[in-house]
């Protein structure tokens, strides 16, 4: 299983798992990069469903507590604090000593190439994989500097392991839904250039879905969510569930995810 980046409406990952569960299926792989880091990882650790509790229980404040400004001119945000409360969610782990095939994926920014975490510290892949640049800090290494994921690769179906099951990409930067799409004549320059940005995401996304092909793609509608609405974690989970369900109406389970 492959889960994309896209900030606050990756919690639509969890939705998705919880349908493919409730449907009897195994997902023995996950593969993640930025908020699918965060997701597979507590899947991976047994703790999914921890998770959704606790991102259920989100307000707007909660979410503004847990940002721990940082000096501006290394990234906005420390992201110390966010780890430190999902301590109480689960524990960090060797990556090899987990109940399932995990995979991370960072960028280093320092040679221009993805970073893949197979094993070592859980917590340190998810912490270079979300670093989202210039929001969170970049995680600085003796002969590295590693960002989010997301940057070459949001989708990265090309880090499955287990080709021989169904795999199942879970992409955060499907078309926008149009009854909630802004007319561009209508946006400032900085929703132009967020609507460039996006837009050159769901080329990279498409074109990895092109190379790699996997069985089943769930693309999840990239304005269903801002960045930081973790706060409406609940309507996301449900969103992610409602979304997997109507792609997987008609499928026949037969093999592992």
């Amino acid at each position: 299983m492959v889960l994309g980046s896209g900030g606050a409406r990756g919690i639509a990952h969890i939705g998705v798992i919880r349908f493919l569960i409730e449907c009897g299926y195994e997902i023995d792989e996950v593969v993640g990069c930025s908020i699918g880091s965060l997701v597979g990882g507590a899947f991976a650790k047994g703790k999914i469903f921890e998770l959704e509790e606790w991102m259920s229980r989100l307000t707007k404040r909660e979410v503004f507590r847990l940002m721990d400004f940082s000096d501006p001119r290394f990234g906005f945000l420390k992201g110390e604090r966010v780890f430190n409360t999902l301590q109480d969610v689960f524990e960090d782990e060797m990556i090899e000593n987990l109940g399932v095939s995990y995979t991370a994926v960072a960028t280093d920014l320092a040679h221009d190439k993805e970073i893949v975490f197979r094993q070592g510290s859980l917590y340190k892949a998810i912490r270079a994989s979300i670093a989202i640049p210039a929001v969170f800090k970049g995680v600085d290494t003796e002969d590295s500097f590693l960002v989010d994921g997301g940057v070459l690769n949001p989708l990265p179906v090309n880090h499955v392991q287990h080709r021989d099951n169904i795999v199942v990409a879970v992409n955060l930067d499907g078309y926008p839904e149009m009854q909630a799409a802004r007319p561009y004549s209508r946006m400032n320059a900085i929703g132009i250039l967020q609507e460039s940005y996006l837009m050159m995401r769901r080329r990279l996304a498409t074109l990895t879905v092109n190379l790699y092909r996997p069985d089943y793609i769930i693309d999840i509608p990239h304005n269903i969510a801002n960045i930081w609405d973790f706060d409406r974690s609940t309507d996301l989970i449900e969103r992610g569930y409602t979304i997997a369900k109507s792609n997987f109406s008609e499928l026949v389970l037969t093999k592992s995810v």
